[in-house]
């Protein structure tokens, strides 16, 4: 229950002769006589109201709000009757105070919001606030909003995805916002709520920079099927630069992310690597520390090894091919073209005993006169001209599929290139030849690859680890198929 303090001075209406001290409040077809002084020291805007109408109030901007006995206790509230808050009238409550400047009204409704607002009711109450002609007043709601959402955001998010589920209309702003506030399942919710819509889908990537996508996404796989997904549909060039451009912001923050999350393991390496090194010096110096308290035969004869070197200097050069095979082994392991040679491993004859060249390389094997070789011509052509003809309509229709892609980066790989380009369909294959700096990308259709190629044509820059990239259409014939390939089949 709230009550209104009276706490104003009336005495400034008694000596005000145009004042009208009676007042007729119209609500539709009822009306009520008020004390005009009571009702003016509320408000300065019902206080303008009551002088230019000469004595009455319409309410004009509540007549589609609420009841008539709704806002007629609001009326009495303001003459000191107790007022009882409720989700079923609250809206009413905060537009009349909102509307009409009565702050201790509104003050009060914001307290009991505080205390009494769930998950199930925050949609209602957003789109309140989103009613709220006051800045102030829309401004202090939202913040309660807010403040809820960071409290509360397992139930929220299980209050929105239940919403979604149900195709109910809700707010883009406030999902946004939830969404934002929800790491744990906010890509779930935006992969069901984009999918319900296309305005809901450019909604989206007008708002990119309110969502972090680095956070929603942790692999880039996740985050490409979700660009799939979300350019599904969308087919106009200003679509496909909004796309690419968050793309390519995904990908440079994800790298940044990556590189600040390694930068300690580096640093700690580098540490322990220090620490051995300075390990093994003290050995030496121990080492060199002994030998001065033997006597001059014993130093004589431990000081060098078996080939005449002094110690310190073999275990220097020890050191040095250990370093070797360590860096031979590396790389090996992580490179992906020919294996590096040990430099401390002699090489072998790799050619084999006794080699002699294959026989009959151009004699054909198991050939055999077809049956009907003294047939006429033109009796086995229409066969073969049909074969002919069903090669190179397949043919063409694969070469339709694929684009062709130049200028990426050395080390990308077939993810790399596949990434930017899975909004415009579905990725079949991707062929990489990372020695030429070219990659080949079959789609599933050839609406897919026109697309590519049309965005291409249009400005739109395609990025393959940052670097852009030259996209053209496929020529069986003339695009060269070099033997070392990466291929990745999706």
């Amino acid at each position: 229950m709230a009550r209104l303090a009276l706490n104003r001075d009336f005495s400034r209406f008694l000596e005000d002769e145009e004042f009208p001290h009676r007042v007729e409040v119209i609500f539709g077809d009822k009306s009520v006589i008020c004390s005009g002084m009571v009702l003016a020291q509320q408000s300065t805007i019902i206080e303008g109201l009551i002088r230019d109408d000469c004595g009455v109030l319409m309410f004009e901007k509540m007549e589609n709000i609420g009841t008539v006995e709704q806002k007629v206790e609001c009326i009495k509230y303001m003459y000191g009757a107790p007022l009882a808050f409720s989700h079923q009238n609250i809206d009413v409550i905060l537009k009349f105070a909102s509307l009409y400047g009565i702050s201790d009204l509104f003050h009060k409704a914001i307290q009991w919001i505080e205390k009494n607002l769930t998950a199930r009711n925050l949609f209602a109450m957003s789109n309140i606030s989103e009613s709220l002609e006051n800045q102030s007043h829309l401004l202090k709601l939202k913040k309660v909003i807010e403040n809820f959402i960071i409290k509360n955001t397992d139930a929220v998010g299980a209050e929105l995805a239940e919403k979604i589920t149900h195709g109910d209309e809700i707010d883009s702003k406030l999902f946004v916002h939830i969404v934002a506030q929800n790491p744990n399942n906010g890509a779930t919710l935006l992969k069901d709520w984009t999918s319900k819509s296309s305005e809901n889908k450019l909604y989206v990537l007008d708002t990119v920079k309110d969502l972090d996508f680095v956070t929603l996404f942790p692999t880039q796989g996740e985050f490409s099927g979700f660009v799939a997904q979300l350019s599904e549909g969308l087919d106009s060039v200003d679509v496909m630069k909004k796309v690419l451009a968050l793309q390519q912001e995904y990908f440079v923050k994800s790298a940044s992310k990556s590189q600040a999350q390694s930068q300690p393991a580096v640093v700690a390496s580098g540490q322990e690597e220090q620490v051995e090194d300075t390990e093994e010096n003290e050995e030496d110096d121990d080492g060199e520390e002994g030998e001065e308290e033997d006597d001059t035969s014993s130093i004589a004869s431990s000081a060098k090894t078996g080939d005449g070197k002094p110690k310190s200097r073999q275990r220097g050069k020890n050191r040095k091919k250990r370093d070797k095979a360590e860096v031979w082994k590396a790389t090996n392991e992580s490179s992906k073209g020919p294996k590096v040679c040990n430099p401390n491993q002699p090489k072998k004859n790799t050619q084999p005993k006794n080699a002699q060249p294959p026989k009959n390389l151009n004699q054909p094997k198991n050939v055999h006169q077809p049956k009907n070789a003294n047939m006429p011509k033109n009796v086995q052509q229409p066969k073969a001209a049909k074969q002919q003809k069903d090669v190179n309509s397949k043919c063409g229709n694969v070469a339709k599929r694929k684009v062709f892609v130049a200028n990426i980066p050395s080390n990308a790989t077939a993810n790399d290139v596949k990434s930017p380009f899975m909004f415009c369909g579905t990725i079949v294959n991707v062929d990489v030849h990372s020695h030429k700096n070219i990659a080949f990308i079959e789609f599933n259709n050839e609406k897919s690859a026109a697309t590519v190629l049309s965005a291409a044509k249009s400005g739109v820059k395609f990025t393959v680890s940052g670097q852009t990239v030259a996209v053209y259409e496929y020529t069986p014939g003339k695009a060269s198929k070099p033997s070392a390939v990466q291929s990745s089949v999706v």
